[in-house]
């Protein structure tokens, strides 16, 4: 039995490259060998940062780059273009790669590739050259499950052919599953072009039977249920001591965090991508200093370095600390963390159950929803934001909430029973531990 050789590549967003790197780690450190494919252009930007993946480099992943067929000064936030680009150019470059790869190590050859989610094709490449596969969720088993419902959806009359809702309202996949609102489904806000693709994605994805999933089963149960594929590998940042960025994190912010009382103070970050309204970020900067607490609250650069928000003129910011980009895992394990306002995408999701620290869910796009209803109403760790009369979460709002959330004795021994019963997944002899184990054998 041979060691297996996996070609990873991530989607070039960090909400999928993080995981993949996460899991890299893991199957290193069972003895496998990695080879990470990113893109040019996502590489270099890695490697810009101060985080790197020069730091990697003594862990046995081997990384490589192929272009994604993009002119440097284009838009890669724009999703759609750069998903096209990818598929149009990068198709061809594969098999050359994989050959390139396996004439370079001949003893050590490409047994496995797996994939993020949007890059399928490349799956259907392995399998012509005799390569096994695999696909890596970055998202939560919920939201795949959803995806993997699309047929049974449309023949139910919940949505039609273009993947918008006949019937509005909430559905509910299976009876022990939180109640999703068909306008929340993940393909929604976009396009017919983007549902045409997520559904002839799932398509190709079937050429595998190993669906693996940041999650576990206690999380999630019922949507395991729905999709048999999915396997629960979660949560794979717990023996993380790396993680990649797009950005300088400012690790100033842990020095601030040491000086601060135990529980008092209120982080907020709404992950890599999401955008906040500049309105709604000016309110939620007078509500931060409305707080009766110390905050710290990340404000990602945009894409050239500048602050793309302003900030009101009567914010004094006082209490806070306000960073560019933070190493997330670390500030919410920090015992001055009181609560976490997140736009609940999943990997913060799994970052602050790992962290045992309460939610404030601002849910703002597609999944971020359901995960939402996960946190407030199946896991009870959290509670939501009402939005006011003009469509706006008011300083007033925030300031109500977040004391109802730290004043909640319940939400805090939740939380903590819930971080344990998480971890415990990928201890010796855990769920996790064990689905990852029979993974790499199927792979050898």
């Amino acid at each position: 039995m041979g060691i297996p050789h996996f070609l990873v590549l991530p989607y070039p967003v960090l909400g999928h490259v993080n995981p993949l790197i996460h899991l890299s780690q893991i199957l290193a450190e069972h003895g496998c060998k990695i080879t990470f494919l990113n893109t040019e252009f996502s590489h270099k930007r890695l490697n810009a940062t101060g985080a790197g993946l020069d730091s990697l480099k003594g862990s046995g992943i081997r990384f490589v780059t192929l272009p994604d067929g993009l002119d440097p000064e284009d838009d890669r936030t724009d999703l759609k273009k750069l998903s096209l680009s990818i598929k149009t150019n990068m198709p061809s470059m594969l098999p050359n790669l994989i050959q390139h790869l396996n004439a370079s190590d001949v003893n050590n050859k490409i047994t496995c590739i797996i994939v993020t989610m949007s890059l399928g094709w490349a799956l259907k490449i392995g399998h012509n050259l005799g390569l096994k596969g695999a696909l890596l969720w970055p998202a939560s088993a919920t939201s795949l499950a959803v995806c993997d419902s699309i047929p049974r959806l449309t023949h139910d009359g919940i949505i039609d052919s273009s993947g918008l809702p006949i019937k509005k309202g909430e559905i509910q996949l299976s009876p022990n599953m939180p109640m999703m609102n068909t306008e929340n489904l993940p393909w929604r806000g976009k396009d017919k072009l983007y549902f045409d693709y997520h559904v002839k994605e799932m398509q190709t994805i079937k050429i595998t039977e190993w669906w693996l999933c940041n999650s576990t089963y206690d999380l999630e149960p019922e949507a395991f249920s729905i999709s048999p594929s999915l396997v629960p590998i979660g949560p794979l940042m717990a023996s993380d001591s790396n993680k990649s960025s797009y950005w300088e994190e400012d690790t100033t912010c842990l020095e601030w965090l040491d000086q601060q009382l135990p529980h008092s103070v209120v982080y907020v970050s709404f992950g890599s991508m999401a955008v906040v309204d500049p309105n709604q970020f000016k309110e939620l900067a007078l509500g931060l200093d409305f707080l009766e607490k110390h905050f710290l609250w990340v404000v990602r650069p945009s894409n050239d370095n500048k602050v793309s928000n302003a900030y009101p003129d009567e914010f004094h910011g006082s209490k806070g600390k306000i960073v560019g980009w933070g190493p997330q895992k670390k500030i919410l394990n920090h015992p001055a963390i009181a609560c976490f306002i997140s736009h609940c995408g999943w990997n913060s999701t799994m970052e602050g159950v790992c962290g045992g620290v309460p939610f404030l869910c601002w849910p703002l796009v597609k999944d971020q929803f359901v995960n939402k209803s996960y946190i407030c109403d199946v896991w009870k760790v959290g509670v939501g934001l009402d939005k006011n009369e003009n469509g706006l979460i008011s300083k007033g709002e925030i300031r109500k909430k977040v004391e109802q959330l730290v004043g909640d004795e319940g939400i805090k021994e939740r939380s903590l029973k819930l971080k344990e019963l998480t971890l415990n997944n990928v201890a010796e002899g855990g769920h996790s531990s064990k689905n990852l184990e029979n993974f790499i054998s199927w792979a050898r």
